[in-house]
């Protein structure tokens, strides 16, 4: 198996701010590397979190791995060959992927915006939570200002919006039984687009990041809380995998704080399934952790970076 990942490096120059890896899981060989860099337009980002730095989502379609930037999904080959590149004016902070019919659903988390495209970039098809009346009246939004014609990747770099009282910082999607689904990171939110419903509410994972079905159950990284959430896919929890039970990720843990106790280590991003009951989790610094989520047992882990500053945030498992 191989495992592909991107990271994002906090703080770092623009052009040093995320890589594509490649990875022969078994051997733990780095097979490749490439810079994920948001190009034409370019990007100035001076948030020194991170904000437009690095690689995001990954999906694979067919032969091919599509693997977004901050306004740009940059397609490959297997070997990392560069193999293209896709953007519109609606892609901006983009965080995870999903693909469905050949569709490419893109999160759209700074704009608060679920977009369809195809392979050459055409908008297919859109959501917007904040136009949603039943999430209008349940969570106080109103819609975005938001010029839907206009090229908005720039536009939106140097303004807070996470911050703005309407974002819901949607920033991941995912396919159950055909109907699309949305995480809503800033009220612990999933919602079916489809029948306009609320799977899940769970503010105690509030900041939370992927979303994944897997068979019946329903899967979420809660970042803040350094544990993998695991649910039926109707919403009811199943159980809690801690990711600090685990000896050498807490080694992981405690190094990082014993170095500087002002930085926070186990920043989980990025999921991806292997088999039934094995995932794997990404988290910071970046590191990956293969765990089957029925017996709880850490099957395999992968340290890429020792810095803390260097974070994975999409992953995906390639048989």
């Amino acid at each position: 198996m191989e495992v592909f990942f991107t990271t994002v490096v906090r703080s770092a120059p623009q052009n040093k701010g995320g890589q594509l890896v490649r990875l022969d899981w078994t051997t733990k060989k780095v097979l490749g590397t490439v810079s994920m860099v948001p190009r034409d337009p370019t990007v100035i980002d001076r948030n020194p979190r991170g904000n437009a730095r690095g690689g995001r989502g990954i999906v694979r379609l067919n032969e091919l791995l599509i693997a977004g930037t901050y306004h740009s999904l940059l397609v490959f080959d297997q070997e990392l060959n560069s193999k293209g590149r896709i953007t519109n004016n609606l892609l901006v902070g983009v965080h995870e992927l999903c693909i469905r019919d050949g569709v490419l659903w893109v999160a759209s988390t700074a704009i608060d915006g679920a977009i369809g495209v195809d392979q050459q970039g055409r908008i297919l098809s859109s959501w917007w939570p904040r136009e949603v009346p039943k999430l209008q009246k349940h969570l106080a939004l109103e819609p975005m200002k938001i010029d839907k014609d206009a090229d908005n990747r720039l536009k939106w770099l140097h303004e807070k919006v996470a911050n703005a009282p309407n974002h819901t910082h949607l920033n991941a999607l995912a396919f159950l039984g055909g109907q699309l689904h949305a995480l809503l990171n800033r009220f612990g939110i999933v919602f079916n687009t489809a029948s306009e419903s609320i799977l899940l509410e769970d503010s105690s994972i509030t900041g939370c990041h992927n979303l994944l079905f897997l068979g019946e159950k329903m899967l979420i990284n809660d970042s803040r809380g350094k544990q993998l959430m695991v649910y039926t896919h109707r919403g009811k929890p199943i159980r809690v995998i801690d990711l600090m039970r685990y000896p050498e990720i807490a080694k992981i843990n405690n190094d990082v704080s014993n170095k500087d106790p002002k930085k926070r280590a186990l920043w989980l991003r990025g999921l991806s399934i292997v088999e039934e009951n094995v995932v794997l989790i990404g988290f910071s610094p970046a590191t990956i952790a293969e765990i089957n989520i029925e017996t709880g047992k850490l099957l395999d882990l992968f340290q890429y970076s020792k810095d803390v500053a260097v974070c994975v945030h999409g992953l995906l498992a390639w048989k």
